[in-house]
């Protein structure tokens, strides 16, 4: 029999003893064994002996209490968060590479190989994802990727890293789609949440948990408009009865498809993206439905960060790249300077915070529109 107060399992969870309490319990069976008079101070062999018995208890229970709350969806982490995802038949998205899709010029016949490095304006490396051949026209297109989530404007990747015979010049067009890391807890979990609704038709709830089910999508917002009239979310408006969803990352006839099979009957669409699919239970003429949905558009938030004067060499440096891991894109999301305030907090000397949608920002926080996908546009840092 021991005085230790064990770990219980009731209603309403799994309740533990405080280490000083399991302390308590391990002196008195201490007194127990030796018919009692032992003297309990810290500083003897008994007492020190006793902490330490009651530390190593109170470790362990710690472990059983983090392995049963690990069952639970809502705290679940790593792979146990992974396990839980595989009942709802959903893994975790793996990290992304940026994308961009370049133009090369020069001698038909000319074979680039895959990758084959570009560099951009900023000098970072750019490769391409396969390899190709310049046909009789003299240009060709093909995909290049690079690790991590980097923002390339239309134009930048235009500098050949080793010249290659019968290559004369490379350009992107567009700009580039940015990587992203892995699926975060949060976002895992937001997303298993979200997840129940995929057999389901007819609901936002459906259509969101659907797309987001696709490859290589990176995020979605889903809204509807029951009502008869136009009614404007967030900036923008809504057709009478129709849904509406912005994506991005996916393919867009894949896209397409999901909206057509679970936004319901009867149903207008929203966007700037269009695909016509065909019924093909039906032989031809076959029924068309057009298909719309938006590709968000990107919203350029600046953050400016001040310091104290003399602040330490390399202290911008670590400063933007905390601001950076610290920028959540969500499509119509709101980001809060008193976030990046509290992730640079660590760093110490930063005075003030401000975010805003242009140079020399001055606000504490902005909304994207549902059309929009916050981007770092700029982050300085300025002395007081």
């Amino acid at each position: 029999m021991t005085h230790v107060p064990p770990l219980r399992f009731t209603a309403q969870g799994i309740e533990m003893p405080s280490e000083a309490e399991i302390l308590d319990g391990v002196l008195a069976d201490f007194q127990a064994a030796f018919g009692g008079g032992l003297n309990p101070a810290p500083e003897t062999p008994q007492g020190q002996l006793a902490a330490s018995l009651a530390a190593v208890i109170a470790d362990k229970n710690a472990q059983i209490a983090f392995l049963v709350n690990q069952v639970h969806p809502d705290f679940a982490e790593s792979f146990m968060q992974d396990a839980i995802g595989k009942i709802y038949f959903i893994e975790r998205k793996p990290a992304t590479d940026s994308l961009a899709e370049c133009e090369f010029y020069g001698l038909a016949g000319t074979r680039i190989p895959q990758g084959f490095v570009l560099l951009d304006d900023e000098g970072r490396k750019w490769q391409t994802l396969a390899e190709t051949g310049i046909p009789e026209s003299g240009v060709v297109k093909a995909a290049v990727g690079a690790k991590g989530s980097l923002k390339a404007a239309a134009g930048s990747i235009s500098r050949i890293y080793q010249s290659l015979p019968g290559l004369d010049r490379v350009r992107n067009p567009q700009s580039s789609l940015p990587g992203r890391p892995e699926e975060s807890r949060a976002e895992f979990a937001e997303r298993r949440l979200r997840s129940v609704a995929v057999n389901a038709h007819g609901t936002p709830q459906a259509v969101y948990a659907n797309l987001f089910a696709l490859e290589g999508v990176r995020d979605v917002y889903v809204v509807d408009n029951p009502k008869g009239q136009p009614e404007t979310v967030n900036g923008y408006t809504l057709k009478p009865h129709s849904i509406y969803a912005a994506v991005v990352g996916g393919d867009d006839k894949a896209v397409a498809d999901v909206l057509l099979r679970f936004a319901g009957c009867g149903c207008d669409f929203n966007g700037n993206t269009e695909i016509t699919l065909y019924d093909d239970n039906y032989t031809d003429p076959k029924p068309a439905y057009t298909v719309a949905f938006m590709r968000p558009e990107d919203l350029p938030v600046y953050i400016r960060v001040t310091v104290e004067r003399g602040a330490p060499a390399g202290l911008t440096q670590q400063i933007q790249e905390a601001v950076a891991a610290a920028f959540e894109s969500r499509i119509g999301g709101t980001l809060y300077a008193v976030k990046f305030a509290a992730a640079l907090a660590p760093l110490g000397r930063v005075l003030d915070v401000a975010i805003g949608t242009t140079v020399n920002p001055s606000g504490s926080s902005i909304r994207a529109g549902i059309h929009q996908k916050p981007v770092i546009g700029g982050i300085e840092v300025a002395g007081a």
